[in-house]
């Protein structure tokens, strides 16, 4: 179990199952990355590996992120945490690899990200620690893909990092897209975190969980 560092998601969920797949749900004031962000913060600290792939940012906005909300990752970059960039060179042909960082050429390029992804995940888990992969987003990726290609692609990511015995998160936010395409992401995931803000809090809920949350709960 991967713990979140979201004290009343952790109580009442426990945290992120190993070798599980997770749909983080919601629109843009739900919270979605800030889960994300605390949930890396979180594993890093509790010496789990993690792999964070951008889609709609480049790395030094990510990193700019966790820096904003006082989550320290610096220490951990390059060694238990790295991130795969999807976005940068779409906007900055130039952008290179570094220590921590895989460049690939853009959202449209879903075998890149799936073959990043496996090899970190097979360099990662030779070091015998829990992995996490975080996707942030399949909304973003929907915006370069068709939804057919999409579903293809999470079905075989979400199938070699479950034979890999490594989690996954993937974000997406549910108000871009038709009820019938978030149902299909839906049925692809072993459970679904939903987030929303209403009347200035936000809550959770939890589907398809060994402890699932059918009542909207504060966070």
């Amino acid at each position: 179990m991967i713990k979140t560092g979201i004290q009343s998601f952790d109580d009442a969920v426990g945290g992120i199952d190993l070798r599980k797949t997770y749909l983080i749900s919601g629109n843009k004031e739900s919270g979605k990355e800030d889960f994300s962000y605390r949930l890396v913060a979180s594993a890093l600290r509790d010496k789990n590996a993690v792999i964070y792939v951008t889609t709609g940012k480049t790395v030094n906005d990510v990193i700019a992120s966790f820096q904003s909300r006082q989550l320290n990752i610096s220490q951990y970059m390059g060694n238990s945490f790295k991130i795969i960039d999807a976005y940068s060179r779409s906007i900055s042909p130039q952008s290179t690899d570094n220590s921590y960082t895989k460049m690939l050429n853009g959202p449209l390029d879903l075998t890149g990200i799936s073959v990043a992804l496996s090899a970190m995940n097979a360099e990662m888990s030779k070091e015998g620690v829990p992995v996490l992969n975080v996707i942030d987003s399949i909304s973003v990726l929907m915006l370069y893909n068709n939804p057919t290609t999409i579903y293809r692609f999470l079905q075989f990511v979400c199938g070699r990092s479950k034979m890999a015995g490594i989690s996954s998160v993937f974000l997406i936010d549910d108000e871009m897209h038709s009820p019938e395409v978030n149902e299909t992401i839906k049925s692809i995931m072993d459970s679904v975190i939903m987030l929303r803000l209403e009347n200035g809090k936000r809550s959770f809920k939890v589907l398809g969980n060994s402890k699932e949350v059918l009542d909207w709960k504060d966070i």
